[in-house]
């Protein structure tokens, strides 16, 4: 009854749009499946030009690689902090997108740079340098490792040499005046006399004699000078299979390890070449093997290289390509020069995807195997930290699953593991014991969550085969320390602070005095001196703060003195008079350097002016930073 029904049921006119319906569905997505292309992930859309997740990954390991050579093990804890780590990306991808804007700019004007001007950047790139010699040798060598083909790295050098001549023209227009450099230059020699009081502090700290109800007062006015940091007591179990990197390994596991990967310690055939190349072109075969021909009855190969071969490179070099390994080439290439027998042997006309060639064999080294006496340390070594390592993954995923099953202890664990439970005492973040200083463990020991609930911690990795799990015992909350154990803190505190005031009350009394020409009676009461400071440049061996201070003061007028105070940058309190500025009348070649100076400083505004004027009119679209997917 119950499929009659359904039978039925399915000739009315609703069952029927709901079976087209579900037929549409699954055609649809069956059709998907052959129609639809996985789509490149894409980071930004810059004027209609995508910007690709890959290229945003790629630009921004290299960063992080330069990151961390630049900051060493400190990049470690910054990369633990998720907004840091965004800011890079966030600065990558910027970086990304007004490179692109200046790549569309460069198009737009039709800026390209010559082949010439290609091939000297490339031959000036260290890279391919020996002894500060461009090496053809090293060129080939770095290209077949690195799989990037001769025609893309001069695309590359290309476009960076074209995006650089367009700065280099907006570099170039931007000038400063030379009235502007001569002002600078005359400024930058101008010298001033003064006079200069240091009033010290010792001299009001005697004076200042506080009773312990003002010592009070003070520390109730400035609780929060004597904060506690949030403290926390925990224990933790510490995970170390470091030391086990120097165990004993088996020599039948060496002998085994040497066997097994024979291929790594063998130095492959080498030979060393030199090549003849045209570029295809109709003829180009033909022309090459009437060089042959000529090569065949005695000319000098080298010297046809020179004057035939379409490979400027090799070509200035006698077609000498260097020491090239088996395999590194084009195939057809690779296979015709390692089937040349003997050194002079010339090989027929070869076809790669760069050209036709000619190929001769210079010299040549034969498969070579290091002995298993040579390279044994090196084995144990390698095979003693990769038992280390091992033991340390397989302890640790241990010690994670019986910290997770026994959440609320760390006893179980360590029983296992043969481990100790490690309790320490009460401590703040910025004084955490060395093995805790890290910035997931104390997140992980400071964190509310995992204290309010009584649970272990998840297992926190620290490098070099070592881990820990820990758990929070007690918690001491952020408060003011009490009276009587910060009072001789406070004492302190509160004395410097009157004797400052104090010393301020003098400072501003001479200022006002000598302001009024009465500044000796003053100095006369508080017995201090007066120093003189005469042809004071911006270069003079003073005291930081003074010089500042003494180039930033008005010149004095007649009815006006210039007279200042200011703290000196050991803290002491003084009072400056500026008697008098001399600005030199002539030039000096410093004019020509500080408009060149100016020149640069110029062109960097105009650049970044450039970068904003590019961003105004853009339209760009940012998917991984607030444009939504369907904006793509």
């Amino acid at each position: 009854m119950f499929f009659d029904k359904l039978r039925a049921g399915a000739q009315g006119t609703v069952s029927k749009v709901i079976l087209v319906l579900i037929i549409l569905s699954f055609a649809l997505a069956g059709v998907g499946s052959y129609v639809t292309q996985p789509k490149e992930e894409v980071a930004a859309v810059v004027n209609g030009d995508d910007i690709s997740a890959q290229t945003l990954e790629n630009a921004y390991r290299n960063e992080r690689a330069r990151l961390e050579n630049q900051l060493g093990p400190q990049f470690s804890e910054l990369l633990s902090d998720p907004l840091y780590v965004e800011q890079v990306r966030r600065s990558v991808l910027e970086q990304l997108v007004e490179q692109r804007l200046i790549d569309q700019k460069v198009a737009e004007l039709g800026i390209y740079a010559s082949d010439k001007q290609v091939r000297d950047a490339i031959r000036a790139l260290p890279e391919f340098q020996t002894d500060g010699q461009f090496s053809n040798e090293r060129y080939q060598l770095l290209l077949s490792r690195s799989g990037i083909s001769a025609d893309q790295l001069r695309d590359n050098i290309r476009q960076d040499l074209s995006r650089q001549l367009l700065l280099n023209a907006l570099v170039d227009s931007s000038f400063a005046l030379e009235a502007e450099a001569g002002l600078l230059d005359k400024l930058s020699r101008q010298q001033r006399d003064a006079e200069l009081v240091s009033i010290p502090l010792t001299d009001f700290a005697e004076q200042v004699n506080l009773s312990d109800e003002q010592v009070q007062a003070y520390y109730d006015a400035n609780l929060a000078k004597f904060q506690r940091p949030e403290q926390v007591k925990i224990n933790y179990l510490l995970l170390d299979t470091h030391s086990e990197a120097a165990a004993q390994i088996d020599e039948k596991a060496i002998a085994d390890e040497y066997q097994a990967n024979i291929s790594a310690y063998r130095q492959p055939a080498e030979r060393k070449l030199a090549h003849i190349m045209l570029l295809k072109a109709d003829g180009a075969q033909e022309k090459l093997t009437a060089i042959a021909e000529r090569i065949a009855a005695g000319e000098s190969f080298a010297e046809l290289a020179k004057t035939e071969s379409e490979d400027a490179f090799s070509g200035e070099q006698g077609g000498d390509l260097g020491w090239v390994e088996e395999e590194t080439l084009d195939a057809s290439f690779d296979q015709a020069a390692f089937a040349l027998a003997e050194v002079g042997d010339v090989s027929g006309v070869v076809e790669s995807a760069d050209g036709f060639h000619l190929i001769t064999l210079l010299d040549k080294k034969d498969v070579q195997t290091k002995p298993l006496s040579e390279v044994r340390e090196a084995i144990a070594a390698r095979l003693a930290k990769e038992q280390a390592a091992s033991n340390f993954y397989e302890q640790e995923q241990r010690l994670a699953d019986l910290t997770f099953e026994f959440p609320d202890s760390l006893d179980m664990a360590a029983q296992e593991l043969g481990l100790k439970v490690i309790s320490t005492d009460f401590f703040s973040a910025e004084e955490a014991p060395a093995i805790l200083k890290n910035q997931r463990v104390i997140a992980q020991a400071f964190s509310a969550e995992l204290r309010e609930q009584g649970m272990n911690s998840e297992v926190i990795e620290l490098g070099d085969n070592k881990a820990l799990v820990l758990r929070v015992v007690e918690q001491r909350p952020a408060a003011p320390r009490e009276f009587v154990e910060v009072q001789t803190q406070a004492r302190e505190q509160a004395t410097q602070v009157k004797t400052t005031e104090l010393a301020e009350q003098a400072a501003t009394e001479l200022q006002q005095a000598w302001s009024k020409g009465e500044q000796a009676a003053w100095l006369a009461k508080h017995e201090l001196s007066v120093t003189e400071l005469n042809a004071i440049t911006r270069e003079s061996e003073q005291d930081a703060a003074l010089i500042s201070a003494l180039f930033a003061m008005p010149a004095p007028v007649k009815d006006a003195a210039s007279v200042q105070q200011l703290t000196l940058t050991d803290g002491r309190l003084a009072v400056v008079k500026l008697n008098q500025v001399t600005t030199p009348t002539d030039s000096t070649e410093l004019k020509t350097q500080i408009q060149e100076g100016q020149n640069a400083i110029q062109g960097q505004r105009e650049y970044e002016s450039l970068i904003l004027a590019l961003k105004a009119s853009a339209k760009i679209k940012y998917r991984e930073l607030t444009a939504p997917e369907d904006d793509f």
